[in-house]
């Protein structure tokens, strides 16, 4: 037996596609939700070389969770703690639309062991949640908040999103003004991405008017930073904000390349330094919700480039590690002046870094 584990649940369903999302999802349907779970039980069952490792988070994505009941919910917890070593005072997260979590869902996921909740408001403005395809307004994130915390969760995160369609500089900081009206332990703030043949390319092309440059992004997401920072969220990864100790643990996993393992379609893992996913097909994982795809891992650039993502920053000595000899580090940190720098014996990087971080890490491990 190793070291601790984190858990991934992948729910895949959703009962309307949102226009922005590229993740693996599938239509709602109660029949298939029910094989879902029951090949979830048969992975978890059947999982055996990882029984008895110690788990310390597990996190339910989508899709959407919060369509499952929350009696489904504590029932795979339920299994996974016969199976696994679950940590008293492990983090269990459930992402949640603010449509779905109703008071007696929130009362229903709290009895079932959940302690944290991930709810996707992405914004305060109803005519961008409208374009973006979702389905609650506003008003209801704000109801969600306060009875998720009647119903006594200990750690509440709000997504939002910079560059919907139509956003203003001003309409950004008043969706920013009101979430931290309501207080939350943990801010998750993305830039809208556009994948190619989605309907959002598809308005982007039509009305390309609508979509904010380079420059608007990057003066919302100065700002973001600052009005954030000022409240006391500390800035710990590109697009994260969190209250001293309310950190995401799970999500840490990832970018400090600890141990975790997913399940249910299209989940990804890393396990003792072994890389493998399901793929991305239901009706594939339900004949054999067992079967992996293994993938190709360099661990020591991963260290790299996932720990850059973190205000923490890394160790110098990584980038030998990975392959950069010294004098081409020396270079490389040189070419990158204004968005890298050493700092209390870590490399971080810089505001304007954290903006441009994918080319910037390109750079920097090619």
């Amino acid at each position: 037996m190793s070291g601790a584990l984190g858990l991934y649940v992948h729910v895949p369903f959703c009962r309307t596609r949102c226009r922005y999302c590229d993740f693996y999802r599938v239509g709602e349907n109660r029949a298939r939700m029910d094989r879902f779970l029951a090949a979830l039980a048969r992975e978890l069952d059947g999982c055996r070389e990882w029984h008895g490792r110690r788990v310390e988070t597990v996190f339910f994505g989508g899709g959407t969770p919060s369509l499952l009941e929350p009696d489904e919910i504590g029932d795979v917890l339920a299994r996974i703690g016969r199976r696994f070593a679950l940590a008293h005072g492990a983090e269990i997260t459930v992402e949640g639309n603010p449509s779905d979590l109703t008071r007696a869902r929130l009362e229903g996921l709290r009895a079932a062991g959940v302690g944290r909740l991930s709810i996707g408001a992405q914004s305060f403005v109803d005519r961008e949640l409208l374009l973006l395809g979702r389905r609650h307004d506003a008003a209801r994130v704000a109801e969600v908040v306060g009875e998720a915390r009647t119903a006594g969760f200990e750690s509440l995160s709000l997504d939002l999103m910079i560059g919907i369609p139509g956003q203003t500089d001003g309409s950004f900081a008043a969706s920013l003004a009101r979430a931290l009206e309501l207080a939350p332990d943990h801010l998750s703030l993305y830039l809208l991405e556009v994948h190619q043949g989605s309907e959002m390319d598809a308005l982007r092309r039509e009305r390309p008017g609508l979509f904010a440059g380079e420059e608007a992004q990057r003066r919302r997401y100065l700002a973001m930073r600052a009005r954030l920072t000022a409240a006391g969220y500390r800035h710990y990864e590109i697009s994260n904000f969190a209250r001293p100790g309310a950190e995401c643990r799970h999500n840490l996993r990832y970018w400090r390349c600890q141990d975790w393992l997913g399940l249910g379609p299209a989940a990804h893992s890393f396990v003792d330094g072994r890389r493998f996913r399901h793929l991305p097909d239901l009706e594939a994982w339900l004949a054999d919700p067992l079967a992996v795809e293994e993938l190709v891992a360099d661990p020591a650039a991963e260290r790299v480039f996932l720990g850059l993502r973190l205000e923490e920053g890394i160790d110098p000595a990584r980038l030998e590690e990975a392959g950069v000899p010294p004098d081409e580090a020396r270079r490389r940190l040189a070419r990158l002046s204004g968005f890298i720098e050493l700092r209390d014996g870590r490399l971080r990087l810089t505001p304007d870094g954290l903006l441009l971080s994918n080319p910037v890490l390109a750079e920097l491990l090619r």
